[in-house]
Formats: structure tokens, sequence, C-alpha cells
């Protein structure tokens, strides 16, 4: 593929995006009070149980205050990859 042909099809590209520009819903703010039952809500919510089931872990294991909030601000949710506390 020559230059002329490489920026003319990256130029198309470009122009075809502007066209489909419209609100993106993939990066949308949705409060979990207006819209109940989303996606977004279930991952809170097993945020909040695997926090609760890591906290009872970590009381019945006897450490100190400090070691188990260290642990709890490391906690990384195993189904989305995202800190458990945010």
């Amino acid at each position: 593929m020559d230059r002329r042909r490489f920026l003319t099809t990256t130029m198309l590209s470009g122009a075809a995006m502007v066209g489909f520009a419209g609100s993106a819903h993939a990066f949308s703010q949705q409060n979990c009070a207006d819209v109940p039952g989303t996606l977004v809500c279930r991952e809170l919510l097993r945020h909040q149980e695997l926090l609760a089931q890591l906290e009872k872990t970590l009381a019945d294991k006897g450490l100190t205050p400090d070691q188990r909030r260290q642990i709890l601000a490391a906690a990384i949710c195993p189904f989305c990859g995202q800190p458990l506390i945010g």
C-alpha cells in the first residue's frame, strides 16, 4: 500500500466516524437509583458482596485494623479487574 492510498483511506475512515458521531452510551454515567437492575448496579452490588466476604475473612484472621485497610485498599474484583474500593 502506498502512502497516498493509506492517507486517503485514513481520511475517509475519519470522515465516516464524524458522520456516525452521536452520544457515546458506553461512556455515559448512570445513577443506580434511576435505572435499577442495570449492569452497573449489579456490578456495584457484587463488589459490595465481595468486600463484605473479604472483611469477614480478614476479621477471622486476627489482623490489625491497619493491615485490614491495606489489604482492602489493594483488593481487585476477580470478575471485572477493577478495585473493589474506589
